[in-house]
């Protein structure tokens, strides 16, 4: 069986982050689930753990007071001693990551992915469960 990332939805996501990282001059975007799965990436995509961005999404969570796995959102610039990025929420159970080596003009950050969101969340959604058929994406990146 092929992987999630061998899939001409997968190809077609990862389009779409580059285009994002590209109009918000980041230098990589990735999506990710509540459950610190990685789904895609703009640049140097691989399904292995990024601790250290899962890292960033907790600690933007404790910053902002939500809880992502119940409902929480995010939609804003965060930094911290490992870099900067915008995080945004989107499909109630997915995370858009931008990554930026200085602090970035959020408004033109906000405003390209406001443009770009509807596409990347219609494709993400598309996106086949890397378990197979009928897997849901938190048990087939758990496997």
């Amino acid at each position: 069986m092929a992987s999630t990332a061998d899939s001409i939805e997968w190809k077609e996501l990862q389009g779409e982050l580059q285009a994002l990282a590209q109009s918000a001059n980041a230098f990589n975007v990735h999506v990710f689930d509540v459950w610190d799965n990685c789904w895609c990436a703009a640049r140097g995509f691989n399904e292995m753990p990024r601790p250290d961005l899962v890292d960033f999404v907790r600690a933007a969570e404790s910053q902002a007071r939500v809880t992502l796995q119940r409902s929480g959102s995010l939609n804003d610039s965060f930094s911290s001693r490992i870099g900067h990025v915008f995080i945004r929420t989107y499909g109630s159970c997915y995370i858009l990551l931008l990554r930026f080596s200085a602090p970035a003009d959020t408004g033109q950050v906000r405003s390209a992915v406001d443009a770009a969101l509807p596409r990347i969340e219609a494709l993400t959604l598309r996106l086949p469960p890397s378990g197979g058929p009928g897997t849901l994406p938190h048990q087939a990146a758990r496997h």
